[in-house]
């Protein structure tokens, strides 16, 4: 029996396609224009005859990193560098962030640290302030960790002082409506 002699298949892709990027053609859509697309979402009900609109939904309100966090730091000066870390690690993710405006912002991000009863005072006010105005709450720091069964976090998301490089972790999952605890 002849042994069949393998044939040369020239495909569409391999014919004139040197680098990966000559895929891409001056008319296919950019990145911008698909997200543009995309930024009033309708949605409704399935099997509606009357085919009615039943809520507006925008994608920018759930797409990660398109918030703005607020962080209020308390305490000792390894806690300053934490929450400059943390900052970094959002803002690098795409968050805003601000030290200032606290009433724009969709999450606070609190830092305390335990030597100083006042500001473990400040702590729980500003807790209890975020809680009112309605804003998520994430809690960092010595306090949360040294209390973690403490009544004013019950509820809340914590990230101990060697958990601070999951900040962005904690922070997506507290905007989804969760919490999470990462402590030692």
């Amino acid at each position: 029996m002849p042994v069949p002699v393998p044939t040369s298949i020239m495909t569409s892709c391999s014919q004139g396609l040197d680098d990966i990027e000559d895929i891409v053609k001056q008319d296919d859509l950019t990145p911008a224009d698909r997200m543009n697309n995309r930024k009033h979402v309708k949605r409704r009900v399935i099997g509606s005859k009357s085919g009615k609109q039943i809520e507006d939904v925008h994608a920018d309100s759930i797409i990660p990193g398109t918030q703005t966090i607020y962080i209020k730091t308390w305490g000792c000066t390894h806690n300053n560098s934490d929450s400059e870390y943390m900052a970094g690690q959002l803002g690098a993710y795409g968050y805003n962030v601000t030290t200032t405006d606290s009433l724009k912002a969709d999450l606070w991000l609190l830092n305390s640290c335990t030597v100083k009863n006042p500001a473990e005072d400040g702590f729980k006010n500003e807790i209890k302030k975020a809680s009112d105005l309605g804003k998520y709450v994430v809690v960092a720091g010595c306090v949360p960790q040294g209390q973690p069964k403490g009544e004013f976090i019950k509820g809340l998301s914590v990230i101990g002082v060697q958990q601070i490089d999951r900040v962005v972790e904690v922070v997506e999952e507290t905007l989804k409506g969760l919490y999470s605890l990462f402590l030692n």
